[in-house]
């Protein structure tokens, strides 16, 4: 079995991880957000920082970042999602190598999000701080226009555990059902051939099935919503829960 563990949590063993994000653009909003989710039963919180609105200073970044870490004991993984791959904003790359690397060596979360699009130096780089820092590192891909090939899918999820990710992410756009099945299948596949934990999902109203089969499938973790979506076809984290238990098996 493939197992990530990330404080208590062991991504890849059970029942999908449920993930929770917070895409406020203020420390109050994100603060609230966060404590709205005191009476919500879910694994792990993603930090959406391309949202924040003070994203170009550091200080504030990691400030905010302690604050959410004294409120809270759940993993939190922080994600900085560049605009061509659905994001709120794109950093240069010196910006965004920068931001990542401070984070990191604050030590004040438990994962990070780092695209396996960008630059071969800068994603090896933070790789290896994140790593000697004890922060295990998603690697992801985001097509928001469309299911690209099995070949291009299986490259990039190779292209992801060669980089010494400790969890692939995949996700895209279906076009048709054929699209959502083909990815559910090959979903399958790959957490045969990989040997670390894979997390896919196809989007919007139409891929909505392929966030609650990952225990069937193998992927390890589901985004839902607590507050407000982070992505199209994110579902309700009560109704998550009740769905994930009804499909869940010993």
């Amino acid at each position: 079995m493939k197992v990530c563990q990330v404080r208590n949590i062991k991504i890849g063993e059970g029942k999908p991880k449920i993930c929770l994000p917070i895409v406020g653009t203020t420390d109050d909003e994100i603060m609230a957000q966060l404590a709205s989710f005191e009476t919500l039963k879910y694994d792990l919180i993603e930090l959406r920082i391309d949202f924040y609105k003070d994203i170009h200073d550091i200080k504030k970044v990691l400030s905010l970042l302690r604050d959410i870490r004294v409120n809270t004991a759940k993993p939190i993984l922080f994600t900085c999602r560049s605009k061509k791959e659905g994001g709120e904003i794109e950093l240069d790359k010196e910006e965004y190598k920068d931001l990542i690397r401070e984070v990191l060596l604050a030590r004040c979360i438990d994962m990070v999000d780092i695209e396996v699009s960008g630059s071969d130096y800068i994603i090896t780089l933070l790789i290896g701080i994140a790593h000697r820092n004890n922060v295990k590192v998603i690697m992801s891909n985001h097509d928001f226009e469309k299911t690209p090939d099995n070949d291009v899918l299986i490259e990039r999820l190779q292209k992801m555990e060669k980089y010494d990710a400790d969890i692939a992410k995949i996700a895209v756009m279906p076009q048709s059902k054929e699209d959502v099945i083909r990815l559910i299948n090959l979903t399958m596949e790959m957490d045969v051939q990989l040997d670390i934990p894979l997390v896919t999902m196809s989007m919007g109203e139409l891929g909505v099935i392929s966030r609650i089969t990952g225990e069937l499938t193998g992927s390890s973790i589901t985004f839902a919503t607590g507050v407000k979506a982070s992505a199209p076809g994110q579902i309700n984290v009560n109704d998550m829960n009740i769905i994930l238990e009804v499909l869940h098996h010993d």
